[in-house]
């Protein structure tokens, strides 16, 4: 699973499995609200695999038609999950702004 995990991901889900460690100075760049905003590069778009992220709680922000990628927000608690899916590559955290 942590070969589909930006560092900074692979990270927060350690992080919450400790339950009570401070957060990193980095989480703040992309978790709002108890959300992190994510990229997330898919081995496919079909919408059987759209549903499974959306049965996650998944929301989409942008769906790029020329990528297998995906912006959106999920809950901190579903990141595990989501690294589990067959379809989903790599996610990494979205960071907007300066």
């Amino acid at each position: 699973m942590l070969s589909k995990l930006h560092p900074t991901i692979a990270a927060l889900i350690e992080r919450l499995k400790k339950r009570g460690t401070q957060a990193s100075a980095d989480e703040a760049k992309f978790i709002r609200d108890g959300k992190a905003e994510l990229q997330v590069w898919l081995t496919d778009k079909r919408p059987e695999t759209i549903a499974q992220l959306k049965k996650l709680g998944f929301e989409v922000v942008l769906d790029p038609t020329t990528s297998k990628m995906l912006i959106g927000r999920l809950s901190i608690e579903k990141l595990a999950a989501l690294a589990e899916l067959k379809a989903v590559r790599y996610i990494a955290p979205q960071i907007t702004g300066g």
